[in-house]
């Protein structure tokens, strides 16, 4: 099979928009910044695929000409309020019918979903081939999971954004893992939760939140957590920010970001400085393939 550099372009914000405007006026407005993003890919050098819905599916030869149309897409205005956020991934395809397949694509596809507005997520062989001057615009944020690969994957973000809204990947090595995440335990003090696939915990002082935390330094609506596509993910919504503690001892802070867990670990909510039992919830994450084990036995 070729190879070459998938790129996945997708829309951000065309929702609120159809719920602010009339279906006409969003409709006009995300079909303009279709036709934008078709002509920026292009006129790099890329090959649109197809559309659909919101995203646009696009190869390029090299990494480095991929990279230049999102860069372009990236410092583009676009119209009323919308956004695009980018998956890059190069590796071998199959190009059949007017459409192209295999895990180069479905690689793309989750990098673009983890990518928050306003930026691309590009994986390691990707990054490797780019210019010196295109790496050095790049932030290496962590490793990622991915199905049907045996290691975990390098992967390298690019934004116009503030740092602090880029996408962070933090928690394990891979090591042994042959599937997603199926299940979380959370527990916190005496009380304990268990999230699975699609499903999502609100944490935070209000009391409409599903783990409720009393102390002052933790925001009403503070962090969230949820497992998406085999992923145990927490973001950070607060003004505070929270640290997360994996079982090794390695630490990372957030603020208004998210990662990826998996293993075993603590979520403090608030700044270093109030690393409080009180504030900490405690996760562990299941393996589907460990869990079909033990049904087994």
């Amino acid at each position: 099979m070729p190879f070459a550099c998938v790129l996945i372009s997708d829309i951000t914000g065309s929702t609120q928009l159809y719920e602010t405007a009339s279906n006409q006026v969003a409709l006009e407005q995300v079909s303009k910044v279709l036709a934008r993003m078709r002509q920026i890919i292009e006129t790099t050098g890329g090959k649109c695929v197809k559309s659909q819905g919101d995203d646009v599916l696009s190869f390029f030869d090299t990494s480095e000409s991929a990279f230049q149309a999102a860069w372009a897409m990236l410092n583009e205005n676009w119209p009323a309020g919308l956004s695009v956020h980018m998956g890059a991934y190069f590796g071998e395809f199959l190009n059949h019918e007017n459409d192209i397949y295999g895990s180069a694509v479905n690689t793309a596809a989750r990098l673009s979903s983890l990518a928050k507005p306003g930026e691309i997520l590009v994986g390691d062989r990707g990054y490797d081939d780019l210019s010196p001057e295109s790496k050095d615009r790049m932030l290496m944020i962590g490793e990622i999971e991915l199905r049907g690969k045996s290691a975990a994957t390098r992967v390298y973000s690019c934004s116009v954004t503030e740092l602090s809204e880029q996408t962070v990947i933090f928690g394990g090595n891979g090591s042994g893992r042959t599937s997603g995440t199926e299940m979380a335990d959370l527990h916190l003090n005496d009380q304990t939760w268990q999230i699975s696939e699609g499903e999502s915990l609100t944490l935070g002082r209000s009391s409409d939140c599903d783990i409720v935390l009393k102390p002052a330094w933790v925001s009403r609506k503070h962090a969230a957590l949820s497992i998406r596509r085999g992923q145990l993910e927490f973001t950070d919504h607060s003004s505070s920010g929270s640290l997360v503690r994996m079982s090794d001892g390695s630490e990372v802070s957030l603020h208004r970001r998210a990662t990826l867990l998996n293993g075993s670990g603590a979520i403090y909510l608030g700044p270093r400085t109030h690393l409080d039992d009180e504030c900490c919830i405690r996760f562990t994450t299941h393996d589907l393939a460990l869990t079909q084990r033990r049904q087994a036995v």
